[in-house]
């Protein structure tokens, strides 16, 4: 709460933002009459292991034109998190800032007492050992996840999570719940489409899967996507027609690689390999096996793959690679639940007293690090603090030298520009 008023959360990616996102920002204001809305964004890589379609500047912005008043960065140590990180750390985010009253996230099932009572399920009881031992015939955690559940009666609770913002909205539930929260969680039913469809030819239709968009900007030469995206958003796109994209990173992954095969002997590399994060001894050994047979980051990836990872997964490891995202950096950063730090990357100017109320909380709390200027970045002292935004700063500098190099398109510098990115509306 600032002031009195209320303050809403908003968990997401916007990969792009569309008019489903649109909505969901109407929506949380109507359910929660919350003056402030702030959304918890994924910067330039995503969760589904993939550099996003438009760079988060121009996503923020699009957001603060579509009702948002100000978006925080998820660092990318959480954004190419798997689903349980992705949400501890955006949960734990949402409590740190010490101003948010609601958290509102969309989901295919919006009854919040099913959601609440399938997160009661998966934390009272420790399934885990049992859905091991499904996995070590060699199924990936989703699918022995549903095998399990539904061999001991759990059918409900299984089809709540077959979907990928079901499983997400119940994971919030989960971290809420560990941490005793005072935040009031909303669900939201998605509108109109499930996740995966695709851009339908339906003038009745006005909103589209972020994952159907993005297809279409790839590889339609008509963009029938543009009716499913705000006027924020056409606008932000980048002239040309061509994005960024996973085989962009081709030649940085297969020298990363290169680095670590070919100036160490197996045993070393594979050890190596495995210290990464999300990657098991096997990926490792299968990395190592076949490495140098591809001659594209999505033909690797696609070499990769088996029915123990699914294809997010591995899409997620070869970025942690890239990024030098470790495991031991993933744990070192669990105390601090996923963000050892606050960044905001834009904000309203008449939405200033946001950042206000959370530089006087953070001048109040050492744990709490405020970085609103890059010269802030100097008041991080413990190293898992200064290696998350190191590496975050990093795979930013990367993502915007790609965009312009392969497709002329000039990102946002946040060096020798603005480090938030204000508007007035």
């Amino acid at each position: 709460m600032i002031n009195n008023e209320k303050v809403a959360a908003i968990i997401a990616e916007y990969n792009p933002f569309h008019n489903g996102h649109a909505y969901h920002i109407k929506e949380t204001k109507r359910l929660t009459n919350a003056k402030y809305i702030i959304i918890l964004m994924s910067g330039n890589f995503v969760q589904r292991g993939e550099p996003s379609i438009i760079d988060k500047y121009r996503r923020a912005a699009s957001a603060l034109l579509s009702g948002a008043d100000a978006v925080f960065e998820l660092p990318v140590t959480v954004s190419t998190g798997s689903a349980e990180i992705f949400a501890d750390g955006s949960v734990a985010l949402a409590e740190k800032l010490g101003i948010i009253d609601y958290l509102s996230f969309g989901a295919e099932n919006d009854n919040i007492t099913d959601l609440i009572e399938c997160s009661k399920l998966l934390i009272q009881k420790n399934h885990n050992k049992d859905i091991a031992k499904i996995m070590s015939s060699g199924t990936a955690f989703p699918e022995s996840r549903d095998i399990y559940l539904r061999k001991n009666g759990y059918v409900k609770e299984a089809d709540l999570l077959k979907t990928s913002n079901n499983i997400l909205a119940i994971s919030y539930l989960n971290k809420l719940n560990l941490l005793n929260s005072n935040i009031v969680p909303i669900a939201i039913k998605r509108a109109e489409v499930l996740h995966d469809s695709e851009i339908i030819d339906d003038k009745n239709l006005t909103i589209a899967s972020a994952k159907a968009i993005r297809k279409d900007l790839h590889d339609s030469l008509t963009k029938n996507s543009l009716k499913y995206m705000p006027d924020s958003t056409i606008t932000r796109l980048n002239p040309n027609g061509f994005y960024i994209k996973n085989n962009d990173f081709s030649d940085i992954l297969f020298y990363k690689l290169g680095e670590i095969i070919y100036k160490n002997n197996k045993k070393d590399a594979i050890r190596i390999l495995s210290n990464y994060s999300d990657v098991t001894t096997d990926l490792a050994c299968r990395i190592y096996n076949l490495f140098g047979k591809s001659s594209s980051y999505d033909e690797f990836a696609a070499s990769l793959w088996s029915k123990n990872y699914t294809y997010a997964r591995i899409d997620r490891v070869l970025f942690h690679i890239i990024g030098g995202i470790t495991r031991e950096l993933i744990e070192n950063n669990r105390a601090y639940g996923f963000c050892p730090y606050i960044r905001p990357l834009a904000i309203k100017n008449e939405s200033i007293d946001i950042l206000n109320s959370i530089g006087k909380l953070s001048k109040a709390n050492d744990d709490i690090k405020l970085i609103a200027r890059i010269g802030d970045a100097k008041k991080l002292e413990n190293k898992a603090a200064i290696e998350t935004f190191r590496i975050t700063s990093f795979m930013t500098a990367l993502y915007n030298q790609i965009s312009f190099n392969k497709y002329n398109l000039k990102c946002h510098d946040e060096v020798s520009e603005s480090f938030i990115l204000r508007q007035k509306f």
